[in-house]
């Protein structure tokens, strides 16, 4: 499996209309955004940014089609968000012909009973997909503060377990030993495995993570890979600037609760006019106004604002 993912990785938003259909046509203008951007290096659709737990089987397909029609030279990562093995199977299978590169699997719910003290259920569920499917997987590493958050010890077991395991989103957000538990024990293997960052990007690239897959980078791809490319070239002063210019945003899309993280990045698209609404699927709720001001006036204060 020849597939390297590195640097920056957009996990993009999936826009829905008023009436909660999906948006293809809003979808395609927002990968065409992205792929002028000339440094996304992969799309990870159908994952938590793109509301993939919300999306039938169909527009999980769709979505994977619409993305490789507007950009066939960028990989596509499908998320895999599944309540059984068979059914991530299944997904993986539709994901697959429909043009994935790879594949990211999500924890199933069943993890949510003791994720942290069984990892045997992390473990055969790597084992029996990549039996089943031959494509790459990235892991998608839940934190801590979550029920699904196996331990660094049990993501760098399965990395080791399953040859096509290739990446590693570590979500630990601010808990940066946590993230570097995980680093330290993918650099232990004899192969390598992408480490990538997902939030607090400047501290993560600063400690060694291969890239970052993030719904930032929606609409700040210029400034994801600007910071990458900085602090992989050495050129700290202009990383630091980066992340000062940009701090007040970052902390706006991930402060507690994360619950409506997702729903932040729909702002910050929003307002810089690659979305047409705020439109999230239920179960998720409309975002507060408070939040929305925050997060339109960081945007304002970065020249940013389109709306």
């Amino acid at each position: 499996m020849n597939l390297k993912l590195a640097g920056i990785l957009c996990a993009n938003i999936t826009p829905f209309k008023e009436n909660y259909d999906l948006d293809q046509a809003v979808l395609r203008r927002l990968i065409r955004y992205l792929a002028k951007s000339g440094g996304i290096n992969a799309y990870v659709c159908n994952a938590g940014a793109g509301e993939g737990a919300t999306l039938t089987r169909d527009e999980r397909v769709r979505c994977i089609e619409i993305i490789r029609e507007e950009d066939n030279r960028t990989p596509v990562v499908a998320g895999i968000e599944a309540l059984s093995t068979r059914e991530a199977i299944e997904q993986i299978r539709d994901a697959k012909r429909a043009g994935a590169a790879a594949v990211m699997l999500t924890p199933p719910h069943v993890y949510d009973w003791s994720a942290a003290t069984n990892p045997e259920f992390a473990v055969q569920y790597f084992h029996d997909i990549a039996k089943a499917v031959e494509i790459p997987i990235t892991i998608f590493h839940y934190p801590a503060s979550t029920p699904s958050g196996y331990t660094p010890e049990t993501a760098v077991r399965i990395a080791r377990e399953v040859d096509s395991v290739i990446a590693i989103k570590v979500a630990s957000g601010a808990n940066i030993r946590r993230y570097e538990q995980v680093l330290r024990g993918m650099r232990a293997l004899p192969r390598h495995i992408s480490v990538l960052a997902t939030s607090s990007l400047f501290q993560h690239f600063l400690t060694g993570a291969d890239g970052a897959l993030t719904g930032f980078a929606n609409f700040a791809p210029e400034f994801c890979i600007d910071l990458f490319n900085a602090v992989k070239a050495g050129d700290l002063e202009k990383a630091r600037k980066l992340h000062e210019i940009n701090y007040a945003l970052e902390a706006a899309i991930y402060k507690a609760p994360n619950v409506y993280k997702h729903s932040r990045y729909k702002v910050a698209a929003y307002f810089t006019g690659l979305l047409d609404n705020l439109i999230v699927r239920p179960p998720q709720v409309p975002i507060p106004e408070a939040e929305i001001r925050l997060i339109r006036d960081a945007l304002e204060k970065l020249g940013w604002l389109r709306r």
